[in-house]
């Protein structure tokens, strides 16, 4: 399922060869959150990796997919109402053998949500 210009939206970007800054908002009205849950929407970690995962494809130019978690820490949640509006922040993007690796936070100025450190290689 792709969440870019569904689930949420890029507001802005700064990005560069190991970085990526992005402003993004969601969509409070998305399907997933009808589900997840009723009255009370908060976003899935999964839609979170997705996030990061667009993210990260549309950044390095080809489409990638998720192929391990090193370390993943979800500190509060994130519920659409609250906070329509998120930075997603990639740090040490490199290369590896079979992908790349990223370092994210996804956080406002005033709070982290998740941090994740992620291995993803091209789809095929």
């Amino acid at each position: 399922m792709i969440l870019l210009n569904d689930f949420f939206h890029i507001l802005s970007s700064v990005c560069d060869e190991t970085t990526g800054t992005y402003d993004v908002a969601l969509n409070p009205e998305h399907f997933i959150f009808k589900a997840h849950f009723p009255g009370n929407p908060i976003t899935p970690g999964v839609c979170q990796l997705g996030m990061v995962e667009e993210l990260l494809s549309a950044q390095v130019g080809q489409p990638l997919r998720l192929s391990s978690i090193n370390n993943i820490k979800y500190m509060n949640i994130i519920s659409p109402l609250e906070n329509p509006q998120l930075q997603v922040r990639l740090s040490r993007i490199q290369p590896t053998d079979d992908g790349f690796s990223v370092q994210a936070v996804l956080a406002t100025e005033t709070a982290s949500f998740t941090k994740m450190s992620l291995r993803l290689t091209p789809k095929s």
